[in-house]
């Protein structure tokens, strides 16, 4: 199955039930906000750039992608009530499509760990939730310096973001019919110094109306990737976590990247900035 950019679905038999719950990531110690710099001035040209950079490398590499998709017990959050795993061979294409950026995510199904015939949370191309501070999507959200963390053993930016309404989106998600977008907001971690992002944490609107819907929640972890033939690591996703919960259920998926390798030579990213 091919989708674009983060995107849910849920199998179910008669009325769907969704989603909720942050990614259980060790926290990051809060510093104050930083003085004398220029803020965001500062740190969204070299993110843009960054997630630039950052979508036309990805165009060309190919990963295994491990998904644990589980139903959790309604009593507590943190006991499964069943799940199954499956792995993945993935490539995410990246290109300019009518004027519209486009990411479609090819998966092709290695092997499964689990099998489970209950329903269960279908979500697919987390691993672009970067795409958000990609220039394309640069006047589509609100964005704010909140100070500063150490995360990974680096002093981070934090750097919030919210969707404006009525502008483009890279999140979409379905429950019947048509992928339908979704209102975003939530803190990315970013080296001020280089741009690069190492986690992301999104909390997802669904509309009133999506039958009983609460929240959606990800969370998206970037490392330094030293591909096979090359010198310089690269920041690249190595899981992503999502949680879905309706009042009376909850899913959780989580994701690992791993097995980063080239699979070609280059990719033109028209219309972008440069």
């Amino acid at each position: 199955m091919i989708a674009r950019f983060p995107f849910c679905t849920c199998r179910a038999a008669a009325r769907a039930a969704f989603l909720f719950a942050l990614a259980l990531l060790p926290a990051a110690a809060q510093i104050p906000a930083r003085q004398g710099t220029n803020g965001l001035d500062g740190i969204l040209p070299k993110t843009h750039a960054f997630v630039q950079q950052f979508a036309e490398d990805f165009s060309y590499l190919r990963y295994e992608e491990d998904v644990v998709q589980a139903k959790l017990k309604n009593n507590n959050n943190e006991k499964v009530a069943y799940q199954q795993e499956r792995v993945f061979d993935s490539i995410v294409r990246m290109r300019f499509e009518e004027g519209k950026l486009r990411v479609d995510e090819q998966r092709t199904l290695e092997k499964w760990r689990h099998v489970e015939s209950r329903p269960l949370l279908n979500t697919y191309g987390f691993c672009t939730l970067a795409m958000i501070f990609h220039p394309y999507y640069e006047s589509s959200f609100r964005f704010s310096h909140a100070g500063d963390d150490v995360l990974q053993g680096r002093v981070l930016a934090r750097v919030q973001f919210e969707h404006l309404a009525g502008t483009p989106t890279p999140v979409l998600y379905q429950m019947f019919g048509p992928d339908r977008p979704l209102e975003v907001r939530g803190t990315a971690w970013v080296d001020a110094a280089t741009g690069e992002i190492y986690r992301i944490e999104a909390t997802i609107a669904p509309a009133v109306s999506d039958m009983g819907v609460k929240m959606i929640r990800a969370a998206v972890e970037f490392q330094p990737i030293l591909l096979q033939a090359e010198t310089t690591p690269r920041v690249l996703p190595v899981s992503a976590t999502i949680d879905l919960e309706t009042p009376r259920q909850h899913w959780r998926n989580v994701h690992h990247f791993t097995d980063y390798r080239k699979y070609r030579v280059a990719m033109n990213m028209p219309g972008a900035t440069q």
